[in-house]
């Protein structure tokens, strides 16, 4: 069985994903996903780098924007949206064109995680160390424990819980789609810069206020998962302690988490296709072979 080709943009934070993945809805007749796992909020837009009301006049964009902060929204939840859009998107001879910055989300998608048997987000293991949580995977599934490592602790309680309930991280040969991965190819030190830059512009355009009106209409919104997002408690624990916003924080965040995507990349993601002059002959060769 021939699998559907699906074009996936990837790459770190503040590289231009939604930009190329316009470019490639244009040029192969195509509907953007978004696989970021906070730019689905619609109350968060600058602070997450949501597409803007100009960039999604340009293109069809889905998941973006879509659900409350006060909705349940998951790695679950994404995958069985996610699948419903593809499948519809297919069924118009369109090009599905996922981009995120989420690669687990994206990772689920391509090779078909098995998540149905996964119970919603438990406190169970909140008590344990990273060190604890790595030992414990590594018993439940070596290779997923060796993949994600010490360090990442969301990615490792989630494995944890997902791996206890019966769910199951489905092998690489069992793929729901065939990805070409298209990535804008910057050094470090470009990608590093952009977030400094990008983050001054969301402070200009008003990201203080955005976080400051949503705690005035609730003062528990620092519960919230959405407010896991890069910057946004940093931003709202300035306002609650009415001291000086740490800008420098914020990027320095920004930045560590780029550079955990561009490990979770080089890891996981071959035959990657670099945005340049030739990329959508590069592509387009692929898709007639």
């Amino acid at each position: 069985m021939t699998l559907p080709f699906i074009l996936v943009v990837i790459g770190p934070t503040a590289s231009s994903k939604t930009k190329i993945a316009i470019e490639l809805a244009k040029k192969f007749n195509g509907e953007i996903i978004n696989a970021d796992a906070f730019q689905i909020y619609k109350e968060l837009n600058i602070g997450t780098a949501k597409a803007t009301n100009e960039e999604t006049k340009q293109a069809i964009f889905h998941l973006n924007g879509e659900r409350s902060i006060y909705e349940k929204w998951d790695i679950n939840e994404f995958l069985i949206e996610a699948k419903k859009i593809v499948h519809n998107i297919l069924s118009k001879n369109k090009m599905p064109i996922l981009v995120g910055g989420s690669n687990l989300y994206i990772d689920a998608l391509i090779n078909n995680y098995d998540l149905s048997k996964v119970k919603e987000r438990s406190n169970k293991y909140d008590s344990c160390s990273n060190d604890e949580l790595y030992n414990m995977l590594l018993n439940l599934n070596k290779d997923k424990a060796l993949e994600i490592g010490t360090n990442n602790r969301q990615r490792l309680l989630r494995a944890v819980e997902i791996v206890n309930t019966g769910g199951d991280f489905k092998s690489r040969h069992a793929k729901a789609y065939q990805p070409i991965y298209i990535m804008n190819n910057l050094s470090r030190e470009e990608i590093y810069q952009k977030i400094n830059k990008r983050v001054e512009k969301m402070l200009e355009l008003g990201w203080v206020d955005e976080v400051e009106n949503l705690y005035i209409k609730d003062k528990n919104i620092d519960q919230l998962n959405a407010f896991k997002a890069i910057g946004y408690k940093t931003i709202l624990n300035s306002l609650i302690c009415h001291t000086k916003l740490n800008i420098d924080e914020i990027k320095q965040a920004t930045r560590n988490y780029a550079k955990q995507q561009l490990t979770w990349i080089r890891h996981h993601y071959e035959n990657i296709i670099f945005y340049d002059d030739e990329v959508f002959s590069k592509i387009s060769a692929i898709l007639t072979t």
